[in-house]
């Protein structure tokens, strides 16, 4: 049998943000991989985004410290929740299948392990500003998605960036770029909203997703970025 190339893991710092990872999207319901690695439970969710010569598959997981069930329910209008529940029968929430595996997957225990790392990195760019970050996910976005926000911390900054694919760039199928801001503080919410009027742009940040005239960009916690190397631009050679 050939061997799976392991995907690239990202450690997000919880249930809450898993899921909002995860739920972006009405029309599709993910999938939560739950296996036991090294004695402690994981839950993790598997996605791709276009990356170079291919697509780059993201295993983004956080460790359970409660119960698993047989669902995730997550709402993120008028309030942000997130529940574990054996039922789905509750129209208010979003709801993504847990399934459990008998064994680890070695092909995700490989990234887990942090053997496997990204050799091809994306090119950085700094945004001038977060309007601007912002512009670039609307953008991105579509009417059922959009991609996420990663934020975490380097070297004392907090950052806050995107990947925006450039397709058919030269002989790659998608040239990555990192957009990011830097920060001397943590985002103090876990959307930004943003509306462009006449008088200008409104932006800010908000607990959860409530006027629907707004766009509303989600972040998502991780605990480190493979993606992000440090300030300097980066080329791949």
């Amino acid at each position: 049998m050939k061997k799976v190339k392991p995907p690239v893991a990202i450690e997000v710092s919880d249930i809450l943000n898993l899921a909002r990872l995860a739920m972006s999207r009405v029309d599709i319901q993910p999938l939560f991989w739950h296996f036991r690695w090294k004695n402690q439970p994981i839950l993790g969710y598997l996605s791709s985004i276009p990356y170079w010569y291919g697509n780059l598959p993201i295993f983004a997981y956080t460790k359970l410290d409660c119960k698993l069930k047989s669902y995730i329910a997550y709402m993120s209008v008028e309030k942000e929740e997130v529940l574990l529940t054996d039922s789905n029968d509750d129209s208010r929430y979003m709801y993504g299948a847990v399934v459990e595996t008998e064994n680890e997957p070695p092909f995700i225990t490989e990234a887990l392990s942090g053997r496997n790392k990204l050799k091809d990195k994306p090119v950085l760019i700094k945004a001038g500003n977060l309007n601007s970050l912002i512009r670039m996910l609307i953008i991105l976005s579509d009417t059922n998605s959009s991609p996420p926000l990663w934020y975490f911390e380097f070297k004392g900054k907090h950052v806050l960036g995107l990947i925006a694919p450039f397709f058919d760039y030269y002989d790659a199928n998608a040239l990555p770029v990192f957009f990011y801001i830097e920060s001397d503080t943590k985002p103090p919410a876990s959307f930004i909203r943003y509306i462009s009027l006449k008088t200008g742009e409104e932006i800010s940040y908000v607990p959860y997703i409530s006027d629907m005239k707004y766009f509303y960009g989600r972040i998502v916690n991780v605990k480190s970025m493979p993606f992000f190397t440090g300030p300097d631009l980066e080329y791949r050679r």
